[in-house]
């Protein structure tokens, strides 16, 4: 689990209310994304009608933590070597 680190806090420990919060995050996303795609799952094999709202529900909240760890990755990659070479001859 990658850690985001405010500018302002580097080198400081974390508070009771930040580490209770990202556990909290790290336990909750897979167990929701765990129980939406089953229900998802079980919906398509047994062509059982779900409600509108809870597959809309489902399909953007799987989509917005995908594009939240797809940017959080991207912030935390290192530069690649080319990247580093155009940095150095510029």
């Amino acid at each position: 689990m990658a850690q985001q680190q405010n500018p302002d806090k580097i080198g400081t420990s974390p508070t009771l209310v930040e580490v209770f919060t990202e556990l909290f995050r790290a336990i909750t996303r897979p167990a929701v994304t765990i129980i939406f795609a089953a229900v998802i799952a079980q919906v398509v094999v047994d062509r059982i009608d779900a409600p509108q709202w809870f597959i809309g529900l489902a399909i953007s909240c799987i989509a917005w933590w995908f594009g939240d760890r797809t940017v959080q990755h991207i912030r935390t990659k290192t530069p690649t070597e080319s990247e580093e070479k155009k940095e150095e001859q510029s």
